[in-house]
């Protein structure tokens, strides 16, 4: 990100002291002049921030579809934005060349629920409910094929791929294996968090490891991103910024070590006590009297 956004809108006003507690007060983006929040706890991709780590993971997995390779990583920290990345992923993507798929796995997810979602989102032909798990794989199979033909490529992205089991992980691998004599004709990008790369390091998973050609890992924002983290945000929403005093950085780092939802969620809570006690800034001493 240009360091020059942060520059962009400055508008700075004098701090209001604290007041008694007026309901009407109470809303921060009336009392900041926002047209939205921006530490809310979704997946918004106008609030992507691009620090070097997150630049090189969207590059990384771009690489990947772009060259064909069968299977992509991402590993990452709970809370830093793999999530996120996905959505940006899934907006980038030229639908007239590519089938995205996004398939969100839980605790026990069967390989017979992962093949009939991507069927479904595929819109491979219906299967009884009944169906043995090689007729599915046939029918998926069959459908990549057909894709193929009319130039189009899926892309598979699975997040919180470290719920899967033993099985599933061997049914990618038999789906990055459809291929012509040219190129893979799947591309299957996995976004987990570190404790997935644990469990790949079971030798029963070599086959999968080398097949996952290219890896990337988000970190925590570094001390000197904060700043930038929330000053984006604020001015993304409308808002100023100015709007957390100059010394609130360190402290909000030291808080969160750096995980984007943790920040998000003091800075939200920040806003709100800022706006009841009718100041226009977010100051050391709001923060430390917030639960942490």
């Amino acid at each position: 990100m240009d360091v020059n956004v942060i520059e962009m809108v400055d508008r700075p006003s004098a701090g209001a002291s604290r007041a008694q507690f007026e309901p009407s007060d109470a809303d921060a983006l009336s009392w900041f002049a926002m047209k939205e929040n921006p530490f809310l706890d979704n997946v918004n991709p106008n609030y992507f921030f691009r620090t070097e780590a997150h630049e090189d993971a969207y590059i990384k997995m771009k690489k990947c579809i772009e060259d064909n390779i069968s299977i992509g990583l991402i590993a990452a920290q709970s809370g830093t934005g793999k999530t996120l990345l996905t959505q940006i992923l899934l907006q980038e993507l030229d639908k007239r060349i590519y089938r995205p798929v996004l398939i969100l796995a839980y605790p026990r997810f069967s390989r017979t629920a992962l093949l009939r979602e991507l069927a479904h989102e595929m819109e491979a032909p219906v299967l009884s409910s009944r169906a043995p798990l090689h007729d599915l794989i046939n029918a998926v199979q069959g459908r990549i094929f057909e894709l193929h033909t009319q130039g189009v490529k899926p892309i598979l992205l699975i997040d919180e791929v470290h719920f899967l089991g033993g099985d599933t992980l061997h049914l990618l691998r038999t789906l990055s294996n459809i291929e012509t004599a040219q190129k893979k004709l799947i591309t299957i990008l996995l976004f987990g968090e570190d404790s997935f790369l644990h469990k790949l390091d079971d030798p029963r998973f070599k086959a999968i490891l080398s097949r996952t050609f290219i890896r990337a890992h988000l970190r925590p924002l570094r001390n000197n991103e904060v700043e930038q983290y929330v000053k984006f945000r604020c001015l993304m929403a409308g808002g100023r910024n100015d709007i957390f005093t100059p010394e609130t950085y360190a402290r909000i780092y030291d808080i969160t070590k750096g995980v984007p939802r943790e920040i998000n969620r003091l800075c939200h809570n920040a806003l709100a006590a800022a706006a009841k006690w009718r100041n226009k800034h977010v100051s050391i001493d709001i923060l430390n009297q917030l639960p942490e």
